[in-house]
């Protein structure tokens, strides 16, 4: 007989108990959840879609704990992880205004002015990615995560020179992009 009410015994057995985060990867969260946290709002520029953006990833981190720990360099897999769960939040983000309605109320001259501002940066930036990856990542995360040589050292696997080294030819590199177009000077013939 069916008892609708769930008085009968199981038949199949208890429920599987459900998974337990890794401490390893609990830790590993935490050190990095700030490194995480700067680079989602230096591309988002909103903190809440950046929280957003970043749990998104560390559900999938979760997933591949232990393929991020036992990676040569954990920080570049999660911070590539990290990446691509930012570009996922902008298609759902574009995906999502296709079936908005628009306000009748604009956002203020200075918010749009402040964005702008950082429209040729974030350009010059995608750029460096391209010609310089490992330069683009000590940037960001010097600049935007703050952290020291030493830990970006440590992040990227290279030495701390090596670090030091990357962040200035990265800075150099970008400035030459942001710089605009100046005609060459004849010198003297």
């Amino acid at each position: 007989m069916n008892d609708p009410f769930g008085r009968e015994p199981d038949l199949v057995g208890p429920d599987p108990e459900t998974r337990g985060i890794d401490p390893r990867g609990e830790k590993f969260f935490r050190d990095h959840m700030d490194t995480f946290m700067g680079i989602a709002t230096y591309h988002l520029r909103n903190p809440h879609d950046a929280e957003d953006a970043v749990m998104d990833a560390v559900v999938t981190m979760h997933r591949r704990i232990d393929r991020i720990l036992a990676a040569a360099c954990p920080i570049a897999l999660a911070t590539k992880i990290l990446r691509d769960a930012i570009k996922d939040f902008y298609r759902r983000s574009v995906r999502r205004a296709n079936n908005e309605h628009l306000v009748s109320e604009m956002p203020s001259i200075t918010y749009l002015m402040e964005l702008a501002r950082y429209d040729r940066l974030d350009r010059a930036m995608e750029e460096l990615e391209v010609l310089a990856p490992q330069q683009a990542l000590c940037v960001q995360l010097y600049d935007i995560a703050g952290l020291s040589y030493a830990q970006i050292a440590k992040n990227v696997d290279i030495t701390e020179v090596a670090a030091r080294a990357n962040v200035s030819r990265g800075r150099r590199q970008l400035t030459d992009l942001l710089r605009p177009d100046l005609p060459e000077e004849k010198g003297d013939s």
